[in-house]
């Protein structure tokens, strides 16, 4: 049953960015989601998020009830955010050795803080850290 969720996992999230890659947008010069992607406002932010998290493939490794999702390789999002700010959330995405859930080790992969743009990363923490505080 985790194969098959986390094989679910991996086939959503190359659904969403294959998605994302074919998207129409930005003028000359600017990629082609830039606008969408780049200019997320506020009230946009957590159901983006979510869209970030499947691109990313975060639910490969982490359980979070408001994805859906069910990884077991890494802390279970759900509790271990519980009560966090967004501040150690995106600390926690870019710097994920500062500090390392009990455990589980320096399994997080690093280089997030390059990989995801910036309003990207704004609407993943968000998403955290709206769907932690329920």
């Amino acid at each position: 049953m985790r194969i098959a969720a986390a094989v679910l996992a991996v086939v959503g999230a190359a659904l969403v960015v294959a998605a994302l890659a074919t998207a129409g947008g930005g003028g000359e010069g600017e990629p082609a989601d830039a606008g969408r992607i780049q200019r997320v406002d506020a009230a946009d932010r957590a159901p983006r998020g979510l869209e970030v998290w499947a691109a990313q493939g975060c639910g490969s490794c982490h359980g979070f009830e408001p994805a859906n999702a069910t990884g077991t390789l890494a802390p279970n999002l759900t509790r271990s955010l519980a009560g966090r700010s967004e501040e150690y959330i995106r600390t926690s995405i870019v710097a994920p050795s500062a500090e390392v859930a009990p455990n589980y080790g320096d399994m997080m992969p690093p280089g997030y803080a390059k990989r995801i743009a910036p309003a990207d990363l704004d609407a993943l923490v968000a998403f955290l850290a709206e769907g932690s505080s329920r």
